[in-house]
């Protein structure tokens, strides 16, 4: 073994162990010395060496509890949550959100600013205000933020961030908005599709957790898909998985997919196409879908047939994931999917008249701020590495300099 390497294989285990301490500390919170030693398998004194060196990069901090702390005699080490955060921005066609959290994922801030215009200018500013705001409420400053996720409608090439196929927000096809972030808030971001954040979100606080095959189908003013097999997100060749819109049932020249696109405004033309088979009906156009819902509550008989084919449609695009990837459990989110008390059991019913083994099925409980939450978690993980790594790379510099003296 050369000398390089007898070197390196300890300095790569010590900082193994220094994560895995860090990362413990981190989840639960504040621990006495010996608990961190028990928890990590680790021995006493090589639990000491670490908490120190942690403790000397400003990553951890020790304290003794007080008085009413039955050990009070021996110090705890907690790790410090706010030597960095993380932002995450969500652009959304109506609102655009922004929220702040430290290194233990605590979310410190959440806030939605309207969208009164779509062109790129007006949504640059309006991100600008939302993370100002954010981070204002958070107690923090730009300086502050370590890592910053962005959520973006369309398909997100992961190596350039070039936004394509962005649906209502024409102004960021073709946009290398990862550049363009960077450039406007000096940190490069990290760009990810918005349904695959909520992907995320559902993943680590949903119907997701401790589930390796899952799926998100979205169904809002746009339809998307996010995809967890084995445990890992799909995002595909060109960052494409998940564009069930694009599946082609029955005519594939129908580029509006207008028989089986169950997002919000072909809910209005069904509702249109369908009104002068129900004389009777209270409801009145223009044929929005909290009208066609609200109806629908009131037992109006054309609600109760849009209804009943939305249920339909959303349960062709869950059947269909599932027959493709066999996915334990299908959430459903967005605006309309959410709706569990219309389509949640109709949804089932016909998902499972279709496909011979029918996923569960469930509604997403995270609300409008699931791209927000998936983001703020995906950068809290980001920050974190890059924290630790910058404290290995103080230590490697600390070390080369002893060892040239």
């Amino acid at each position: 073994m050369s000398l390089f390497t007898s070197r390196a294989v300890p300095a790569l285990l010590r900082e193994m162990n220094e994560r895995k301490v860090l990362d413990t500390l981190r989840a639960q919170g504040a621990l006495h010395a010996a608990e961190i030693a028990r928890i990590n398998g680790l021995s006493k004194p090589t639990t000491s060496v670490i908490l120190r060196s942690l403790v000397d990069f400003g990553l951890v901090q020790e304290y003794f509890p007080g008085a009413d702390d039955p050990k009070r005699a021996r110090s705890v080490f907690e790790a410090i949550q706010d030597i960095h955060v993380a932002l995450a921005i969500d652009i959304g066609a109506r609102f655009i959100r922004a929220g702040v959290s430290d290194l233990h994922g605590n979310v410190r801030s959440q806030v939605s600013i309207e969208v009164n215009k779509l062109d790129l200018k007006s949504i640059l500013k309006t991100m600008h205000d939302a993370a100002d705001k954010a981070l204002k409420e958070a107690g923090f400053s730009i300086k502050k933020v370590n890592a910053l996720v962005v959520g973006a409608p369309g398909v997100v090439d992961q190596i350039t961030g070039e936004i394509a196929i962005a649906g209502t927000i024409t102004d960021l096809d073709g946009v290398k908005l990862a550049n363009l972030v960077a450039k406007e808030f000096g940190i490069s971001p990290l760009v990810e599709n918005d349904i695959n954040l909520v992907t995320l979100a559902e993943k680590v606080k949903g119907h997701g957790i401790g589930v390796d095959n899952f799926a998100v189908l979205s169904v809002g003013s746009g339809l998307g898909a996010g995809l967890v097999l084995n445990g890992n997100l799909v995002r595909g060749h060109r960052g494409a998985a998940g564009e069930v819109f694009y599946v082609p049932f029955g005519d594939p020249s129908d580029t509006h997919r207008s028989s089986t696109n169950p997002s919000g405004d072909r809910i209005s033309e069904m509702a249109s196409a369908l009104a002068s088979k129900f004389p009777q009906s209270t409801l009145q156009a223009p044929y929005t879908t909290i009208r066609i819902l609200d109806a629908a509550r009131k037992g109006d008989a054309l609600a109760n047939e849009v209804v009943k084919q939305e249920a339909q449609r959303i349960a062709l695009y869950v059947a269909t994931i599932s027959s493709v990837v066999d996915v334990e459990v299908v959430v459903l989110a967005g605006g309309i999917g959410r709706q569990a008390d219309f389509f949640l059991q109709p949804v089932r019913d016909f998902v499972s008249a279709i496909v011979p083994f029918s996923p569960r099925i469930e509604v997403s409980t995270l609300g409008e701020s699931s791209v927000l939450l998936g983001g703020l978690d995906l950068a809290t993980s980001i920050a974190c590495d890059r924290v630790f790594a910058d404290r290995a790379a103080g230590h490697h510099r600390a070390r080369a300099i002893s060892e040239s003296m």
